[in-house]
């Protein structure tokens, strides 16, 4: 797949065959194109491209780009830059054409990708490859001033690790790249792979991430939606020979997405913090005791993790008791009583406090399950504001 990193196995491998393969130059030449007609130059530009293609990584080809910008008008410091950019932000189809444009492929054609400029795809690309790569760039220079040497963060680590664990991907991609016909995607279980190396949620992530894109493109390619460029990148290649690709990128994109889910199930809930009651009751402003009815308050701190609150307003001569939620116990943020049941934590005013007050004093759990019920007067909803004239009766 053009424009992705490979691990350093791999690269070598790649490098090691095509030393192996001759001593002498085998690159595309293109000394004699202008005898070519249209049909002929198309085929010579795609089996060009795909010798490119399945020979080299994008790491491998970069130096033709820094070759061809040194010949092509660009100033130093425009050479420099890209040159800190991180290898595998030059694709192997940007490196691949640079490549043929040193060995005298034409820039314009009139017969070829609708007489557009070769030169020109170029420069876009490498000015988006210096843009993208800034932060590579910054990320250089803080390392040269550090003595101590660069410092990897913990993104770039979980991406050198969650990479490194592609290498029989990248290998079953270059297969298809040398062999399409007899590639067979259902004959690779990226899922038990993955498994195997022990990948987390995390690194199923990035490995979904680096595919998709590839992913995508080629769904647009199948689509028939593509641009001029990518048609012409892929020409050399049947629609079965593309779905079988298209096929093997979802198998990954399942896995990854299967490995992010399984974790999601079997993650154990984050423990919750003990809840510290005396900085949690700090701010409540409450009636400590009430003289005339004889009310003294409980500890506010008894209120959090409680099921049932009393409570009493000297000012109103209400009486009220918040209820928890289902679910849920009662608690305390700032001034206000959180948890409860809106419907059912509900207050009554009182026509003859010291009587009835005395009779809740004394009342058992189940008298108090219909104290309010007898009393005679309508129910009104609680707020959950506690203030300086409500007493704490009782919780529960």
């Amino acid at each position: 797949m053009a424009g992705k990193p490979q691990t350093t196995k791999v690269s070598a491998k790649r490098i090691a065959e095509h030393r192996a393969s001759s001593k002498k130059d085998t690159s595309p030449s293109w000394s004699n194109c202008d005898t070519l007609d249209a049909s002929q130059f198309a085929l010579y530009f795609h089996n060009a491209m795909a010798y490119y293609r399945t020979t080299f990584t994008a790491k491998d080809l970069k130096p033709n780009v820094i070759n061809w910008m040194s010949k092509n008008g660009y100033d130093k410091n425009e050479i420099a830059l890209f040159k800190t950019t991180k290898d595998w932000r030059c694709k192997v189809t940007t490196g691949a054409i640079a490549a043929n444009l040193l060995r005298g492929m034409p820039d314009v054609r009139a017969d070829f990708n609708n007489g557009r400029s070769t030169e020109a795809w170029l420069r876009d690309e490498i000015a988006a490859i210096i843009e993208d790569g800034k932060e590579d760039i910054r990320e250089q220079e803080e390392a040269e001033a550090k003595v101590l040497g660069p410092q990897v963060s913990i993104q770039e680590r979980m991406q050198d690790t969650s990479l490194g664990m592609t290498e029989e991907i990248e290998q079953a991609i270059e297969n298809w790249h040398k062999d399409a016909e007899a590639f067979d995607p259902k004959a690779f279980k990226v899922l038990n792979l993955l498994k195997g190396k022990k990948a987390k949620a995390g690194h199923a992530r990035v490995i979904r991430e680096f595919y998709a894109k590839d992913l995508a493109e080629l769904e647009l390619l199948a689509s028939g939606k593509a641009d001029e460029q990518l048609r012409e990148g892929y020409s050399n290649r049947s629609r079965k020979h593309i779905r079988k690709l298209i096929d093997f990128l979802k198998e990954i994109n399942e896995a990854c997405t299967m490995l992010m889910q399984e974790a999601k199930v079997t993650r154990k809930p984050r423990a919750k913090k003990p809840t510290n009651k005396a900085k949690a009751v700090s701010r409540l402003k409450y009636k400590k005791s009430d003289e005339p009815l004889k009310l003294v308050s409980i500890d506010p701190q008894d209120i959090i993790g409680a099921k049932e609150l009393w409570t009493y307003n000297t000012k109103y001569r209400k009486l009220g008791k918040y209820v928890a939620a289902d679910f849920n116990d009662l608690g305390i943020k700032g001034t206000t009583i959180t948890g409860y049941d809106e419907t059912k934590s509900v207050q009554k005013t009182l026509r003859k406090p010291e009587e009835q007050l005395k009779a809740f004093k004394t009342a058992g759990k189940v008298a108090l399950r219909k104290f309010l019920d007898d009393i005679n007067s309508v129910d009104a909803k609680m707020n959950g504001r506690i203030n300086e004239e409500i007493v704490l009766l009782k919780v529960a």
